[in-house]
């Protein structure tokens, strides 16, 4: 009977470890899933905002193309009034052109700043992996590297002498 009951508890414990296991792994799957979502949907956020931006800039280009068309029409024909006035109207037309524009960038920078906020968490919870975030070594084509003065090393990017040595490669000051 002791046997029974000792088999009969065992069954029932691996059962609950993994059922346990199973809602873990569901929920687990459920998060990944949500920030996918979420990515997936800041991203569309994103072209949207610059589809809207473009279309928004190429219509304003082509009301301000009108207008100067029709300045020129209005000087061709001698009516300086009527130019004057849709000179002042393009003026402020374009002044309003460039502040939606700053605004455009603004929100755009913001949904930038919030897709890259969403991917720093989801990296940190651990869905995303890690790659492209660690610096990466300098890249040197004739695998090289600046050596000390004069010595080892020396090449076309580190000049032998004292002008040489480590980190006098092109775009380093040297000190003398």
């Amino acid at each position: 009977m002791r046997r029974m009951l000792l088999l009969f508890s065992i069954i029932v414990l691996c059962f609950l470890s993994v059922g346990i296991y199973m809602v873990y792994a569901q929920d687990e799957t459920t998060a990944d899933a949500d920030w996918k979502q979420e990515l997936s949907s800041d991203k569309q956020e994103i072209k949207a905002q610059k589809q809207e931006i473009s279309q928004n800039a190429q219509e304003a280009r082509a009301e301000e193309t009108q207008l100067r068309q029709q300045i020129k029409a209005a000087m061709d024909s001698g009516d300086m009034e009527t130019a004057q006035q849709l000179k002042e109207q393009l003026k402020s037309m374009h002044q309003e052109n460039l502040q939606e524009r700053k605004q455009d960038r603004e929100e755009m920078q913001a949904a930038k700043q919030d897709f890259k906020s969403d991917a720093k968490e989801a990296r940190q919870e651990g869905y995303l992996p890690d790659a492209g975030l660690e610096k990466r070594p300098r890249f040197d084509a004739d695998n090289n590297p600046p050596g000390p003065k004069g010595g080892a090393g020396t090449n076309w990017e580190n000049k032998p002498g004292p002008k040489g040595g480590p980190g006098a490669g092109p775009g380093k000051k040297v000190k003398k």
